[in-house]
């Protein structure tokens, strides 16, 4: 298995590689390390080999060399090679003036024919310098619409994670390759090409985490060089596994794919429960009747957690516990401390943190609630169906979700909790409140236990059995 990130916080991966070890499957698991670290680290995973690879990122700092000196690159004559060029140039045309006067009339008409050049040449300069800036301008355009781009210029970790993998990869000499998410799409297809080469080809199982195509991303062109990098390798795959129905309906339809991708929903665990070493309540230092609503995940704008901190200034006495991932003090969790004090409800907000992934479900079960406020109206997120509304519910915690395609239509199938608009604080609160009044009814529901035949991890096993048979019968 390989996947391009840290596997610390990676429950999916976690759980993937313990299922086909379990099968009997000889599990090598390759993964990322975060960045800063530049030694490999060979681990163990219950009984799971585990090879983090460092990852340099070095083309992106190259990428930006290049454009620097790209950009500065000046043909010279009839203009200037630089603007402090030009403007030596136009300084020392002022000082010949002034020294000209000491000159017979022929030599000073000389000088002048000399200055006349100069200033032509600085005027072309500055007006050459202004069509290329409006020229770079609408380069760099990032909402441009573009139908075909350099994915591996634009997006340069492609590239590094294939220079970091790739030889690992071939290197165990795999009858299957199982990778995580779409970054390590160029990684795996080169290795798997390689040992096509060899007369040994693997059989390549592309699990995809997200909804590539409709992902939050800075700019129209990284949009574009993602969908197209995907679009291209996926090619190459021999099955394909996704996180919810709509994403597979939305990859067999875009990529006309012979077979629709297999849902293995990003379930948790629910017949062996680790231990955790606390428990959330206790952490926030709350009695058992103080109401606890928890968050647990990345902190990210994209995420809507902003929304909840904001509501809670509208529902008195209730406390929020933020488990941040991958920690308090990583980027935005600061923000919504400080947003928090902003609203005058800082005493009520907590900021943790995360446990292992095996033990989330017995930390958060002293809550009360569980919440994921998602932002909609971006296609991955209407379609998603995040690992963390299962965490909550096998923790025992009725739910309030943000109202988008898929989770919400999860929340009424369940009949486990409420949702509401995204964005909409008001709206949140009363969700909130709606939820609190109806604890009792909601935990009855989720304690009847059918919710494990559905939406447990083990639930989701004999799919990946029956996948990974397929793929080894096919390698053979």
């Amino acid at each position: 298995m390989v996947v391009h990130t840290d596997i610390v916080a990676d429950a999916r991966v976690r759980k993937s590689a313990q299922t086909v070890h379990k099968l009997g499957y000889d599990v090598v698991l390759i993964h990322g390390l975060p960045r800063g670290a530049t030694e490999r680290v060979e681990a163990n995973l219950e009984g799971i080999p585990t090879i983090g690879l460092p990852v340099p990122f070095s083309l992106a700092a190259l990428k930006a060399e290049r454009e620097r000196a790209r950009r500065a690159r000046r043909p010279g004559f009839p203009g200037y090679r630089s603007n402090a060029e030009a403007e030596w140039a136009r300084q020392q045309k002022e000082i010949a003036g002034f020294r000209a006067s000491r000159h017979p009339r022929l030599v000073r008409a000389m000088f002048r024919l000399a200055r006349l050049l100069t200033e032509w040449r600085v005027r072309y300069h500055d007006g050459r310098e202004a069509r290329l800036q409006r020229r770079w301008a609408a380069f760099d355009d990032q909402e441009r619409p573009v139908s075909r781009l350099d994915w591996n210029y634009e997006v340069p970790a492609f590239s590094d994670i294939s220079l970091a993998f790739t030889r690992e990869i071939w290197r165990h000499d795999p009858a299957i390759i199982h990778a995580h998410d779409a970054a390590v799409l160029e990684a795996v297809v080169n290795a798997t090409n390689h040992l096509a080469a060899r007369g040994a080809r693997p059989r390549l199982i592309y699990d995809a985490h997200e909804f590539v195509a409709g992902a939050v991303r800075s700019s129209e062109r990284l949009r574009t060089a993602w969908r197209q990098m995907e679009a291209h390798h996926i090619k190459s795959v021999d099955a394909v596994i996704t996180v919810s129905e709509p994403i597979a309906d939305a990859l067999h339809r875009n990529h006309r794919l012979a077979a629709r991708p297999t849902v293995v929903l990003n379930a948790p665990v629910v017949s062996s429960r680790a231990v955790a070493p606390s428990d959330i309540r206790r952490d926030c230092g709350l009695a058992p009747e103080i109401p606890l609503l928890v968050y647990s995940g990345v902190t990210a704008p994209k995420r809507g957690v902003a929304t909840v901190v904001d509501a809670l200034a509208q529902v008195p006495g209730v406390h929020l516990a933020l488990v941040c991932v991958p920690s308090p003090t990583a980027p935005f969790a600061p923000e919504l401390a400080r947003r928090g004090e902003e609203m005058g409800v800082a005493d009520r907000m907590h900021l943790l943190q995360p446990v292992e992934p095996e033990a989330v479900l017995d930390y958060l079960r002293t809550a009360d609630l569980g919440i994921h406020p998602m932002i909609g109206g971006i296609p991955n997120h209407e379609m998603a169906l995040p690992n963390k509304i299962f965490d909550y519910v096998f923790a025992g915690l009725p739910i309030i979700t943000s109202d988008l395609a898929e989770m919400g239509a999860f929340v009424r199938r369940t009949g486990v909790g409420e949702v509401f608009p995204y964005g909409d604080v008001d709206a949140c609160a009363e969700a909130l409140t709606r939820a609190l009044a109806a604890l009792p009814r909601y935990r009855e529901r989720i304690a009847q236990g059918d919710l494990e035949q559905t939406y447990s991890w083990e639930s989701q096993e004999a799919k990946l059995a029956s996948l990974y048979r397929a793929s080894s019968t096919a390698a053979r």
